[in-house]
């Protein structure tokens, strides 16, 4: 699956139509409403820039958002695991017994995907009607640049080869990103 749409990523030497290719490809291999690429800027702030979504759906395509839209410790996180799935917005989180690690220290789930959402983000999420999301981090000279968001309108559960398909293609596209950015 992967090679195939890098190929038709690797001649694009503009970052829009880079970014704008990259996000249909994404929502026609993996099935989801909306696919944005979402950047941020150099004062922290972020902006969508590209999309590619059902008809019916409200474009945020160039909608800009606030640091404080994506808080730096969900930054860090992304920089550090990059693949974050949200299978049903609406889902319960369930308890992990101990919780505690070796030692009585706090368990960190820093890079568990079993890791529930921030509450805040889950209603963030179901304002805007969406039910299930996929996030993919792109980083640069391990610095996070920006994400790739997949919003479902109903719940969507990813099979592990697709995300894991997902998380590859994110990681190449990074590389992709940065020869673009760099010439």
């Amino acid at each position: 699956l992967i090679a195939p749409m890098l190929a038709q990523l690797e001649a694009i030497k503009d970052i829009d139509a880079l970014c704008s290719r990259a996000a249909t490809l994404l929502r026609e291999m993996l099935g989801y409403d909306r696919v944005m690429v979402y950047r941020f800027r150099a004062d922290d702030s972020g902006e969508v820039m590209a999309e590619d979504a059902r008809e019916d759906l409200e474009p945020y395509l160039g909608l800009r958002y606030p640091e404080a839209d994506i808080p730096q410790q969900a930054r860090e996180l992304f920089r550090i695991n990059r693949v974050r799935m949200i299978a049903d917005v609406a889902a319960e989180p369930a308890s992990i017994e101990p919780a505690v690690a070796f030692g009585n220290r706090p368990l960190d789930m820093s890079l568990s995907v079993l890791r529930a959402s921030s509450p805040v983000h889950l209603t963030y999420l179901k304002n805007m009607g969406v039910k299930a999301s996929l996030t993919l981090a792109l980083v640069r000279n391990n610095k996070l640049w920006g994400l790739i968001a997949c919003h479902h309108m109903e719940p969507r559960l990813l099979s592990f080869s697709l995300r894991t398909v997902a998380e590859t293609f994110s990681q190449m596209f990074s590389l992709i990103l940065d020869r673009v950015l760099i010439d």
